[in-house]
């Protein structure tokens, strides 16, 4: 008789869900990871003729940022060449007030629907100038992306205080510029109320407008900043159908239920001197003889006959846990009732573990 029983494929589901957990950080979080680093343009000469010694940089709690490099990387990677840069892109809704507010591209990249050819409304899109600040979170807080929509950056650094948030298609704008932001009509400079854009997969935040807000996350000035946004996580649900039948699990690995090995063990009040330090030390002889347990200088030794009691047709098991096992026979998870189940032989039985993992 046994106390497993393999499951069928049909006994196992597995469902997803995604949570959003709020993070709220400041300048002054010491060890939060949040930090901003100005980024330029430089000329040809800082790129083919480079030296650290002489290159600009930003050090952040003791970590060195070089400034050119930098920009060309985030230059690459997120503004370059539409068709191959990362992140969403926003896509054109209906037709501008103005025609130099369109740009036309043949192709697009991986992320995006397919399309022969798409049209980008010119302020929604990414514009990188010769200065941006560039601000970074970190992916233990925002996990596997930031939601869309629930980044706000409070910036108090100087006498105006900037609101920034995303609008959840990857552009960062003034709050207090929000009505037109919402008409999304775009100006012939192609201005616009966009200050930047914020790349969610990988926790990034460009603010690439160079003037009133060129200042922003640098920390300059008597005040700092305040970063708000909802990390991204898929749980998954795993659940275990557990079922047993009739006359199934009928067996206890309760020790007390074997011949010569159940009982109590009376300990005295003070140990006797010849069995000091070995195992009897501590299961020792009462006074009035030995004690109903068994024990050797390794320890419990559990008999293979059971106690008449358990042949009785009235006897049932209690289920006090159950083990998920995996092929090579190692114990994976226990789920524990809140309290004992009894299992009669006549009645099937069924139980789901569940758990969740990320």
């Amino acid at each position: 008789m046994s106390f497993k029983k393999n499951l069928e494929p049909s006994d196992i589901s597995l469902s997803s869900f995604q949570v959003h957990k709020k993070f709220s950080f400041t300048d002054t979080d010491s060890g939060s990871g949040v930090f901003a680093v100005p980024i330029i343009k430089g000329s040809d000469s800082n790129l083919y003729d480079f030296s650290t010694s002489t290159a600009s940089t930003k050090t952040i709690s003791g970590s060195t940022f070089y400034k050119v490099p930098t920009y060309h990387m985030i230059n690459t990677l997120y503004y370059k060449d539409v068709r191959n840069m990362r992140g969403y892109i926003d896509y054109i809704r209906g037709v501008p007030t103005s025609s130099n507010a369109i740009n036309e591209y043949v192709s697009i990249n991986h992320l995006q629907t397919p399309s022969s050819s798409i049209k980008l409304r010119r302020p929604y899109t990414r514009q990188l100038h010769s200065t941006a600040t560039v601000i970074s979170l970190p992916q233990k807080f925002y996990g596997e992306y930031i939601k869309p929509g629930s980044f706000e950056m409070i910036d108090e650094s100087l006498a105006t205080t900037f609101v920034l948030r995303d609008d959840g298609r990857g552009n960062i704008y003034d709050t207090a510029f929000s009505s037109s932001y919402a008409n999304r009509t775009p100006t012939t400079t192609n201005s616009g109320s966009v200050v930047g854009n914020i790349f969610y997969d990988d926790g990034l935040i460009v603010i690439t407008d160079t003037g009133s807000y060129s200042t922003v996350g640098t920390l300059e000035g008597s005040d700092g900043f305040t970063v708000n946004f909802r990390a991204s996580q898929t749980i998954y649900e795993r659940e275990y159908t557990c079922p047993a039948g009739e006359n199934e699990f009928q067996f206890t690995t309760n020790k007390s239920a074997r011949v010569g090995r159940s009982g109590s063990i009376s300990i005295p009040a003070f140990p006797i001197t010849q069995y000091t330090n070995t195992i009897d030390d501590n299961f020792m002889y009462d006074g009035l003889g030995y004690a109903t347990g068994s024990f050797d200088s390794v320890g419990y030794n559990m008999g293979s006959e059971f106690l008449g009691v358990t042949t009785h047709s009235e006897f049932a098991t209690y289920v006090t846990a159950i083990g998920l096992y995996n092929d090579e026979n190692e114990l994976l998870a226990v789920g524990k009732p809140a309290m004992p189940i009894k299992n009669e032989k006549e009645l099937s039985l069924t139980f789901v573990v569940r758990f969740d993992t990320n």
